[in-house]
C-alpha cells in the first residue's frame, strides 16, 4: 500500500499533518518527533493490518541500529499520546508475537478517501472485534531460513552430538549474515527424528526457506551433505555435499555457509559471513559433547558440561566459545540452587571476566553479568546498564533478550519486559523460557487463561520446563480452578516446588490437615535454599508475621528467587503491610506500579 500522496489526513479523532510532524484534536495540538509521526504515518499506511516489529524497524529506524525495545517504548509512548487503551485499543492494537495493527479509521483530509485500500477498509468498531490470527503458526519473511537438526549416518548412530553441532555451527556463521532472519536452534531442535512436511515447518517456524543436512563419520573421515529448499513449494535451491578428513571440519563448514548464502544471493540478495571462533577440531568435539551435556538442563548434565568445556579450554585457553558456555554452565548450576549463592555465583562472576578478557565485546558475558547483578547483587543500575550494554553488542541473540525480559520484569515493568521476550520468540519460536515468561506477566497483570496458555505452550515444547506445572497450577489456584490446580501441582517434582504448591491448593480447598503435612514436608526441602517458596505459601495462608520471617531468612541467604517478589501475585495479603514496603527497599526495588503492557 502507498503513503497518503495528502500530508494531511485523519485517523480516528485525530488530524494529522506529517509534515509538520504535527497531530490536532478539537483544540489540542501534540508535536509528534519526526520518528514518532514515521511510525504513525507507517501503521496508517497498513491501517486495518498486521505490521510485524521488523517491518517497523526496516521502515521506520532504517538509518539507525536500534534493538526491538525501540519499537516497542516508541508505541507504548504513540499510544499515551493518542490517548488510547492497550486492554480496550481505539486506535493501535497489539497481536501477540506477530506485531501491531491500527484499528482506526484512516481518512484523507481533502476529499475524504479512506487512505486504506478496498480491502482492509474497516471501521473502529469492526477492526477492534477482529479475531486475532495468532496461533501455532509464525509470520513468515522471505528472508527467514531454518537450519534443521543434522541426521547421524553413521554406522554406529554415536555422533549425534557431532551432528547436531555442525547444524550450530552453520546457524552461527549465519546469523552474521545482515539482512536475514535465522530461526533459533532450540527452535529447529523440536523437529529433530521426525519426518515432518516442509510446508508445516516452514509455518510453524515463520521460515521460508529450511536447511537439511546429514553427517557420516568413520575414523578420522568425515562426510557431510546438506541441502537449502523453499518450504512453501519444496524446491531445491542448493545442494552440497563433502567427503573430508576430519580436521577439515571447519573448512566444511565455510563451504556449506558460502554455498546457502550464493544461493539466498540469488533469491533474496545477502553477503557472506566471517568464519568461525573455533579452530582446533579435538577442541571442537569437546565443546560439542558439553554442549549436548548442556542441554539435558539438570544438575548431571551442568556437571558434565563443565568438564567438557574445561577440557576444551585446557587444550585452547583462548576458546572464546567455550569459555562463554562454561560462564554459562557456571550461571545455571549458582541460578537453580545447585551451589550456594556465595560461591555459585561468584564463580559465575569470575567466569564472564574471562571472557571478557578473551572477547571484550561479547554480548554474552555482559548479559550472564546483568543477570548476576538482578539475582544476587540486588544492583537494578549496574543490571539495566550491563543488560543494555549486551543489547547493543548483539541485538538479535534470543538468550540476551530473554535476560532482559528476565530483569525488566523483576522491577515490575511489565510492558518492557513483554516486548522483549516477544522479540526473542519471534528469533526463537519455540523457546520456551519466553512462553513461561509471557504466561508470567499475564499472570501478574490478571489475564489468567492467557497466562495458562503460555504456560502449556512452555509445557507444550518442554515437558520438564522447570517450574512450570507449578506456574500453570498457581494461575488455575487464583482463577478458582482449584481441581485442576490440584492435578498441575501434583505434577511439578519435589526440586520444582510440588509441596508448596500443595499446601497452597489445599489450603484454598480448606483441606486444612492436608496442607499443613505439605507445609511441613516443604520447609524440610526448601528451608535452606527456597525460603521465599515458604514465605510465599505463608502468606497466602493469612500467616503474615510468619511470612515476613521467611523473607527475611530468604535475604540472609541470598534465595535466587527473591529478586521476583515485586508483583508477586502469591505476595499480595503482604502488600498492605508497612513491612512490605521496607523490604523493597532492602532489596533496591523502587515502589512504584507496572503500567499496563500491550
Amino acid at each position: 500500500m502507498t503513503a497518503p500522496d495528502d500530508p494531511i489526513f485523519r485517523i480516528g479523532a485525530w488530524r494529522v499533518v506529517s509534515a509538520l510532524d504535527q497531530i490536532s484534536k478539537g483544540n489540542e495540538t501534540v508535536k509528534l518527533e519526526p520518528r514518532m509521526m514515521q511510525l504513525l504515518v507507517c501503521l496508517a499506511e497498513h491501517a486495518g493490518r498486521v505490521v510485524s516489529v521488523e517491518q517497523l524497524l526496516d521502515q521506520v529506524w532504517k538509518d539507525v541500529i536500534v534493538t526491538p525495545n525501540s519499537v516497542y517504548r516508541a508505541v507504548a509512548t504513540l499510544r499515551r499520546i493518542l490517548g488510547d487503551d492497550a486492554k480496550n485499543p481505539a486506535y493501535i492494537a497489539n497481536t501477540l508475537r506477530r506485531g501491531y495493527r491500527l484499528v482506526a479509521p484512516v481518512v484523507r483530509s481533502a476529499d475524504g478517501q479512506s487512505v486504506q485500500g478496498a480491502d482492509s477498509s474497516v471501521t473502529s468498531a469492526e477492526a477492534s472485534t477482529l479475531p486475532d490470527t495468532n496461533s501455532t503458526t509464525t509470520p513468515m519473511t522471505d528472508r527467514s531460513i531454518a537450519v534443521l537438526p543434522f541426521v547421524d549416518m553413521s554406522e554406529k548412530q554415536d555422533q549425534g552430538y557431532f551432528a547436531d553441532g555442525m547444524a550450530e555451527e552453520v546457524v552461527n556463521l549465519l546469523t552474521k549474515v545482515p539482512g536475514i532472519r535465522v530461526i533459533g536452534r532450540t527452535a529447529c531442535s523440536q523437529f529433530k527424528g521426525k519426518s515432518e512436511d516442509l510446508r508445516r515447518i516452514g509455518s510453524v517456524l515463520g521460515a521460508a526457506y529450511a536447511v537439511e543436512g546429514s553427517v557420516r563419520r568413520s575414523g578420522n573421515r568425515l562426510r557431510v551433505t546438506a541441502q537449502l529448499i523453499a518450504t512453501q513449494d519444496g524446491s531445491h535451491l542448493w545442494s552440497g555435499s563433502y567427503d573430508k578428513d576430519f580436521d577439515e571440519v571447519f573448512s566444511v563448514q565455510d563451504q556449506i555457509a558460502a554455498g546457502l548464502v550464493r544461493a539466498l544471493q540469488v533469491a533474496i540478495g545477502v553477503d557472506l559471513p566471517s568464519r568461525p571462533i573455533l579452530k582446533n577440531t579435538l577442541e571442537y568435539d569437546l565443546y560439542r559433547r558439553g554442549r549436548q551435556a548442556l542441554d539435558r538442563f539438570d544438575k548431571a548434565g551442568f556437571e558434565s558440561a563443565a568438564g567438557y568445556f574445561e577440557q576444551a579450554l585446557a587444550l585452547d585457553p583462548t576458546a572464546i566459545r567455550a569459555a562463554e558456555s562454561l560462564a554459562l554452565v557456571h550461571i545455571y548450576i549458582a541460578e537453580w540452587g545447585y551451589a550456594p549463592p556465595r560461591e555459585g555465583f561468584e564463580r559465575a562472576r569470575a567466569s564472564c571476566g574471562r571472557v571478557l578478557e578473551l572477547d571484550p565485546m561479547s554480548g554474552m558475558a555482559y548479559a550472564q553479568l546483568a543477570l548476576i547483578s538482578a539475582v544476587y547483587d540486588w544492583d537494578w543500575a549496574a543490571a539495566l546498564g550491563k543488560i543494555q550494554r549486551a543489547l547493543a553488542l548483539d541485538p538479535r541473540d534470543p538468550g540476551i533478550l530473554v535476560t532482559a525480559g528476565i530483569i525488566h520484569l523483576a522491577l515490575d515493568r511489565r510492558d518492557e519486559a513483554a516486548g522483549f521476550f516477544n522479540a526473542a520468540s519471534v528469533l526463537d519460536p519455540l523457546g520456551a523460557v519466553s512462553h513461561g515468561e509471557l504466561g508470567t506477566i499475564y499472570y501478574r497483570s490478571g489475564r489468567l487463561a492467557e497466562a495458562a496458555a503460555e504456560f502449556r505452550k512452555a509445557l507444550e515444547i518442554s515437558p520438564t520446563y522447570l517450574w512450570a506445572h507449578w506456574a500453570l497450577g498457581s494461575v488455575l489456584l487464583t482463577a478458582g480452578k482449584l481441581d485442576a490446580a490440584l492435578s498441575e501441582m501434583q505434577q511439578a517434582t519435589q526440586d520444582c516446588g510440588g509441596d508448596a504448591g500443595l499446601a497452597l491448593v489445599y489450603h484454598a480447598m480448606r483441606r486444612h490437615a492436608e496442607s499443613d503435612a505439605a507445609l511441613v514436608r516443604a520447609t524440610k526441602a526448601y528451608a535452606g535454599h527456597w525460603a521465599y517458596g515458604i514465605a510465599e505459601v505463608r502468606a497466602c495462608r493469612g500467616e503474615i508475621d510468619q511470612a515476613f520471617a521467611w523473607l527475611d531468612r530468604a535475604y540472609r541467604q541470598k534465595d535466587v528467587v527473591l529478586y521476583r517478589m515485586k508483583g508477586d501475585p502469591l505476595l499480595r495479603n503482604l502488600e498492605s503491610d508497612a513491612r512490605y514496603k521496607t523490604f523493597l527497599t532492602k532489596m533496591n526495588l523502587p515502589d512504584t506500579t507496572s503500567e499496563n503492557f500491550p
